[in-house]
């Protein structure tokens, strides 16, 4: 009689038919921090999730130049395209992991050898970038190489002090660029001077 109802009840038990990801089908990361696999949902033939869940799926990712698995974290290794497991005996599927590393910060706000005159300010922006794509939520640091002639506040604001030039460098990460500021009116002139042409 026991066996019987363990037959009925084993019977009764729906049979995995897919597994549904949570989200966009695809992961973009911009550093190498390790992110939780995508939830999971074991659905049956008609679509339906499961209840309960299975607890025994397996995950594996591929290639492990790009990144690996640990537990139920992805550890983004290097810059490229990864896909990501989950299976449950023949029943699996997958979605991209795509790394894209930050390779360079510009900065926006200012075009070099124009000049600022003393006491007003121009805001600069720090634009991280992972190829063509802009990587949000890295923190930037700024600097100004001579506070004499322009400085520079935590927000890339530039304040022009005094007549001259100052290189202002801005950090994300291991990422730096800079922007030679110029201040005073007399770099325009000099400038004016050395296009015009000379003199017969």
């Amino acid at each position: 009689m026991v066996a019987l109802l363990a037959l009925v009840l084993t019977g009764c038990a729906p049979t995995p038919a897919s597994i549904k990801f949570e989200g966009d089908a695809t992961v973009t990361v911009h550093s190498l921090d390790a992110v939780a696999v995508k939830k999971a949902t074991v659905l049956d033939a008609e679509g339906k999730a499961i209840e309960p869940q299975p607890t025994d799926l397996s995950w594996s990712v591929n290639p492990a130049t790009v990144a690996t698995l640990d537990k139920t974290m992805v550890k983004p290794v290097g810059a490229g395209e990864a896909t990501v497991e989950a299976k449950l005996g023949d029943v699996k599927a997958s979605y991209k992991f795509i790394v894209a590393l930050a390779d360079k910060v510009e900065i926006a706000g200012y075009t070099a050898g124009t000049p600022v005159p003393a006491t007003t300010t121009v805001a600069l922006t720090a634009n991280v970038m992972a190829g063509a794509d802009k990587v949000e939520g890295m923190t930037a640091t700024w600097e100004s190489a001579n506070t004499a002639v322009a400085t520079v506040d935590a927000a890339g604001l530039v304040t022009a002090v005094a007549d001259g030039v100052s290189t202002i460098t801005v950090k994300a990460g291991e990422l730096t660029s800079t922007v030679d500021v110029t201040v005073g009116p007399a770099a325009a002139v000099a400038a004016d001077a050395a296009a015009a042409p000379a003199a017969k």
